[in-house]
Order: structure tokens, then C-alpha cells, then sequence
């Protein structure tokens, strides 16, 4: 999902029944970055491979543990108090949570701002040709280290792991779950390092649109939902619901995503060419992470852009797993759904 970008895990080539296309690369939407490389031992901390998932964090007179998203349990003497965010992704999740770190990354590409965080006494460590600057995070003088966990259990500042890890130990967060899994987690973390949680309406208030959602998904349970995006002036790329966040919480609340058929877990999306793309079996289309809306005469007459049913969410970032930016995005699609009508698209792809 690179050490400051967030870099989803390569696509596989599994048809859309008969739509075709290239498959779309995670560094064509997002720059630069570092290739996954096999995860090494953390040598900076205790790991404890028996530890299930984030539910484990706490301090006192045994110290501070946590148990992170590999299922690996990082140990300390004492609660740690310089934090370092070494990614985009869980670092917006972090600093919305109420998190303030001594050194962090902004790869430039919207993630970070969306949360609208306090940069006064922070070192930027990203670098776009470097990924972390090791050497400021050195310099930062963190006790603990935060960064992504890719799907296949790697954490995303892999080939620099070695590095990182003299520095301090890490903990590692994923973002290939659902929002309230991701923003749970980040909720959990920011308690057990003794920080006050920056908005606590916030989790309330994304729970209600979830609520408004799932009441206008439950009103018309037909209705297909595609979520697509712009590879490149000949393809589209279609979400596969088993690998955004997005798509894991909206198809909880019951909503009928267009599916990857064959995508696996780790499938960031799939590839359609654009004489394809008008016989999409989708009723509603979301466009997402990507600008502009297309300028293309297959796309308008595609049967849910004809109709109107159409909607480009006005967020800064589908990155920032926060509870307040996809608060945003539930009222959004609630809105939307509620407005459109089953049937619009074709029943079957030809």
C-alpha cells in the first residue's frame, strides 16, 4: 500500500467476466516509494508471535506493550513518549486520533493535510527518492516507531527495516481492514501512549452515517455500486471490495459492490478498457482517488453517468482513515443511494 506513500499491493490479471484491460499500477496513483521486500526480525523489541490482533496496549509498573497487526507484541520498560510516523496512511489515522509525533512523513500527496495536523515541533523524514531519511529520524531521537502493514504481513518501510529498526522498535497498523477496525486501532494505540483523544463526537458521528447508510442500502437492496478510478487514457480501474477499507466497511452495511472476480485479498483492482467500460453491470458510479472525472464519450454513455447516477466525493484524501473524513464519505453515499434507482445498468457484461 514505500515508506511514506501508501502503496496497495500489486494487481493480478483476473477478468472482469469479458472487460479487459492493463493492469493498473498502485505507483501510477501515488509517487515514488520503496519495493516490498521480505519482512525482517525486529530486533529493536520483544515480539510475542501468540499476540491476536491490535486489541492489546497498556502501561503501568510492567511497563508498555502492544500488540500490533502482524499479531507481534512490541515491549518496553516504559511508556514511550517520542513517536515517530514512518507512513501517510497511519500517520493521518494517528494525528487525527490525538497523536503528536516528534518526527513523521508527508509524501506530498494529500493524505497527511487532510487531517490537518500541527507540524510545530515535528521532523519530516520523507524524502522522494530516499523514502525515510534515516538520519533525521535519527535525529528525532524516537522510542517507538509506527508504520504500515501491507497485506502480506510486510510492514511498508521493509527494505529499509534494518536501518530503522537500530533506531527504535515498530510497531505496525494496517489499512487493509475496515474504517472502524483501522480507526479503533489508532484510538487504542493513542490511549495506551497516554494522549487524549483528539475528538471523541467523532466515532459517534461516523457511526450515525453509518447507520443513515445502511437504511438507504436495506430501502433498495438491487442497487449495484461500482467504486472506479483513472489508470490512464485507454483503461479505468475498477475497486475490488476485498482489499479497500472503503469497500470493507460499505459492503458490511450491506451494499452490493461490483466484484473482481478471482481478485484476491491482496488484488488492489482491476483493469477495464474503455470499450468496456459502458456495459459495467453497476446502477451507481463512484469515482474515487483519482482527478479529473473522465472527458471521454464511452464514459457518458455509460448507462449510471447518462442517468445521472454519478458521484465524485469532495474528500482531500481516501487515505486519511479517520473517523471525521469518512464520516464525510458514509453521509455522502447515503445521499446517493437514497437518490438512485436498481436496474439502470446492464444486467450482465457482453
Amino acid at each position: 500500500m514505500p515508506s511514506a506513500t501508501h502503496i496497495r499491493p500489486r494487481d493480478t490479471r483476473s477478468p472482469l467476466s469479458a472487460l479487459h484491460g492493463a493492469r493498473p499500477s498502485r505507483r501510477g496513483l501515488l509517487a515514488g516509494g520503496l519495493g516490498a521486500a521480505a519482512l525482517l526480525g525486529l530486533t529493536a523489541c520483544g515480539a510475542d508471535d501468540s499476540g491476536g490482533p491490535s486489541t492489546a496496549g497498556g502501561s503501568g509498573a510492567a511497563g508498555w506493550s502492544f500488540t500490533d497487526d502482524r499479531g507481534r507484541t512490541v515491549r518496553l520498560s516504559r511508556r514511550p513518549k517520542r513517536i515517530a510516523f514512518l507512513t501517510d496512511t497511519v500517520g493521518a489515522a494517528l494525528w487525527a486520533a490525538g497523536l503528536h509525533p516528534v518526527a513523521a512523513t508527508d509524501s506530498g500527496q494529500g493524505i497527511v493535510p487532510a487531517v490537518k495536523p500541527d507540524w510545530s515541533g515535528v521532523a519530516k523524514i520523507y524524502s522522494a527518492d530516499k523514502g525515510v531519511r534515516i538520519e533525521a529520524l535519527a535525529q528525532a531521537r524516537p522510542d517507538l516507531l509506527i508504520d504500515a502493514v501491507q497485506p502480506d504481513g510486510t510492514l511498508q518501510v521493509a527494505s529499509q527495516l534494518p536501518a530503522v529498526t537500530k533506531i527504535a522498535p515498530v510497531v505496525g497498523l494496517s489499512t487493509y481492514r475496515s474504517i472502524e477496525q483501522i480507526a479503533g486501532t489508532a484510538d487504542r494505540l493513542t490511549g495506551s501512549l497516554g494522549a487524549r483523544l483528539a475528538d471523541t463526537g467523532a466515532k459517534t458521528r461516523y457511526e450515525e452515517a453509518g447507520s443513515r447508510l445502511r437504511k438507504a442500502v436495506a430501502a433498495d437492496k438491487e442497487l449495484r455500486v461500482g467504486f472506479v478510478f483513472g489508470i490512464d487514457k485507454n483503461t479505468i480501474g475498477v475497486m475490488n471490495p476485498k482489499t479497500w477499507a472503503v469497500l470493507k466497511t460499505v459492503s458490511a452495511l450491506g451494499m452490493r459492490l461490483l466484484p473482481v472476480p478471482g481478485g484476491a485479498d491482496n488484488t488492489y483492482s482491476q483493469a477495464v478498457s474503455w470499450e468496456n467500460v459502458p456495459s459495467l453491470p453497476v446502477d451507481l458510479l463512484v469515482w474515487a482517488v483519482s482527478d479529473p472525472l473522465p472527458d471521454n464519450p464511452l464514459w457518458k454513455r455509460t448507462p449510471a453517468v447518462r442517468a445521472g447516477q454519478l458521484w465524485k466525493p469532495d474528500l482531500s484524501s481516501w487515505y486519511a482513515y479517520s473517523w471525521e473524513n469518512f464520516t464525510v464519505l458514509l453521509d455522502g453515499l447515503a445521499t446517493h443511494v437514497q437518490s438512485a434507482h436498481a436496474g439502470v445498468g446492464p444486467r450482465t457484461t457482453s
